[in-house]
Parts: structure tokens; C-alpha cells; sequence
């Protein structure tokens, strides 16, 4: 769980929490040594406890984008507000911090009320096969709530589903305006050309997705991927390095990078890459079990013809030694 939340927080933001935490405690340890006690040292000792909950919520904040950003600043202001009155005020504190616990509860609880019944109703239907309904729910959260980019990018993954792209690109390019410095769009718009079979236009918005996002692994993961199906086999292990570098969170994301990373190497004669990508595919037998649940769904046939091939050849290579493995993957090449 820890290491799931430092993977979603990124590498950057959760050096710069433990870092703030390191500091701000090891400067009030040595307050604590001072002697004879000061009387302002208990008021310098506050501030710092101040500084590293405003710093530690600030890089929590700025993980979101847009509406996100503003939602969750409203599920967090107040309470981190009453907490920080509740340092300055002692006595008060554990009536502060009750508040702040309740005001999250309460927060959370109306926001689930409203937006995710909507949502279950839409997955219910998906769930299904049934995506026209789905569509039509959330295209009614869209009338009422027209700048709330989760809606647009839900709805664009229910068009991708239904295999309708031109309108999946729309809602996609309507995430990007609503939300231009985040590369959830661009993203979107670089897989939704990969099922196309578009490759170049993919590799352009998926460039686009990773300039916004250098430090995700989602934008890197893809720009690999797309670069596996150009034969692009320098890009493919730059970007795939990249995305593992990230700490992609899933086995089965891991076991097509590594596989993706395999061939690159093997094809740009690096047999010693190639045999340390090709090692660690092996290890995430865990991925192959995923991609088995994952496709035996009705509702996985878009992954079925983008990944099938990919994870039909993983589990051949994950049964194979090394030599054997290696010269299965060569056959294959163009």
C-alpha cells in the first residue's frame, strides 16, 4: 500500500515530504536539546509541525490537475485549516482535529452521493456490454456539470470501448482544453490512434502526454509501446527504461514493458539487455495471471486486439530458456 502511494505520488513529491519531515523533526529534536529551555522554543517547534503539513499537503495537492485540483483543495483546505489552528491552540486541538476528520468524512460522503451513483450506474452497464446507456448517463452528468474533465475522459473510454473513436478523440480533445497541463488527454488521444493502427499520430500525442508528464509512467509506457509497433527500437528502450524507472505499479504493465524491452534490445543486437529483459519478464508470472483474468472478460475486446498477440507471446516466453526464448522472439521479427 505505501509503495502504491509513493508510485502514484511520484518520485519528486515524496523525496520532498520525507525530506520535510527529516528537517522540520530533526530541528525540533535539537530545540529540545537546548539549554535552559526557552519559552519561545515551544512556538518555533509548532511552526515547523505548520510548515510540514502545508508542505506535505501542498505536493499531495499538486498531484491532481484542474477540476481534480479543485475538489480536492476543497476536501482538504478546511480540515488542514483546523488542524493548524489546532497546533497554535493546544487546548483546542483534539476538538480541531475531530472536526477536520469529520469534515472529510462529510466531504467524501456528499461527493459519492452525487457524481459516483452516476457512475455506478454507468459501469453497471458496461459491465454488460451495454455501452450506449452508459453513454447516455454520463452524457447527462456532462449537460449538468460541463467542465468536469473525469466526465469527458469516462465518456471518451466508453466510446474507445464501443468503437467509436472519432467521437472517444472529441471527448479526449475536450479533456485537453479543459485540463491543458495535464496529459490524461493526450493520452487518451495517443491510445485511442494505437487502436486505430495510427502509429505516427499516436507517437504525437503520446510525446505530448510525456512532455506534460516526464516523471509518470503511463505517458513513458505507451510512448514504448507505440515505439515496439514502429520497429522505433533506440525510442522503445528509452522511453520503456523510463516508464519502469517510474515504478510502474501492476505486473502485468511491467511483464509487456519487459517484453517490449526484450525485443528492442534484441533487435539492436544488445543480447546482455536483451537477456536481463527477458529475466525479469519471467519474474511477473504474477502479469500473466492478470492479462488472463483481465481478457476473459467480454468487455476486454479492444486490449484483445491491441495486447493479445503481446501477452500470447510473453506466456510462450515465460516457459521457455533463455536461448530457446530469445530465438522465438527473433523468429517473429518483422
Amino acid at each position: 500500500m505505501f509503495g502504491r502511494f509513493v508510485a502514484w505520488l511520484g518520485v519528486g513529491r515524496a523525496r520532498f515530504i520525507f525530506g520535510l519531515l527529516a528537517l522540520t523533526g530533526l530541528l525540533s529534536l535539537m530545540l529540545n536539546a537546548v539549554q535552559p529551555p526557552e519559552p519561545w522554543i515551544p512556538t518555533v517547534q509548532t511552526a515547523l509541525a505548520a510548515l510540514f503539513l502545508v508542505g506535505a499537503a501542498a505536493a499531495v495537492i499538486t498531484r491532481f490537475d484542474g477540476q481534480e485540483r479543485r475538489q480536492i483543495l476543497i476536501l482538504i483546505a478546511p480540515a488542514l485549516g483546523a488542524l493548524l489552528l489546532g497546533l497554535f491552540v493546544p487546548q483546542w486541538f483534539t476538538a480541531l482535529a475531530v472536526v477536520a476528520v469529520g469534515w472529510i468524512a462529510v466531504a467524501l460522503i456528499a461527493g459519492r452521493a452525487g457524481v459516483r451513483r452516476e457512475y455506478q450506474r454507468a459501469i453497471k452497464h458496461m459491465r454488460k456490454g451495454e455501452y450506449e446507456p452508459a453513454i447516455a448517463i454520463i452524457s447527462q452528468l456532462i449537460k449538468a456539470e460541463p467542465d468536469q474533465a473525469d466526465h469527458r475522459r469516462f465518456r471518451a473510454d466508453l466510446y474507445r470501448l464501443a468503437g467509436n473513436l472519432r467521437k472517444a478523440r472529441a471527448d479526449y480533445e475536450k479533456v485537453i482544453a479543459l485540463t491543458p497541463n495535464s496529459g490524461v488527454g493526450y493520452n487518451g488521444l495517443a491510445e485511442a490512434y494505437l487502436q486505430e493502427g495510427n502509429y505516427e499520430r499516436a507517437f504525437e500525442y503520446g510525446l505530448k502526454a510525456h512532455a506534460l508528464e516526464p516523471n509518470h509512467w503511463v505517458a513513458a509506457y505507451n510512448l514504448g509501446m507505440i515505439a515496439d509497433r514502429m520497429g522505433k527500437w533506440t525510442e522503445a528502450i528509452a522511453y520503456l527504461k523510463r516508464a519502469l524507472a517510474a515504478k510502474i505499479p501492476d505486473s502485468r504493465h511491467r511483464l509487456l514493458s519487459y517484453l517490449w524491452l526484450m525485443r528492442a534490445y534484441l533487435f539492436t543486437d544488445e543480447a546482455q539487455g536483451a537477456r536481463e529483459a527477458l529475466a525479469a519478464l519471467q519474474s511477473e508470472r504474477r502479469g500473466l495471471r492478470e492479462w488472463q483474468i483481465i481478457f476473459s472478460s467480454e468487455q476486454a475486446a479492444v486490449l484483445r486486439r491491441v495486447l493479445g498477440d503481446d501477452v500470447a507471446l510473453a506466456e510462450q516466453l515465460a516457459e521457455r530458456d533463455q536461448g530457446a526464448a530469445l530465438e522465438l522472439v527473433r523468429s517473429k521479427r518483422g
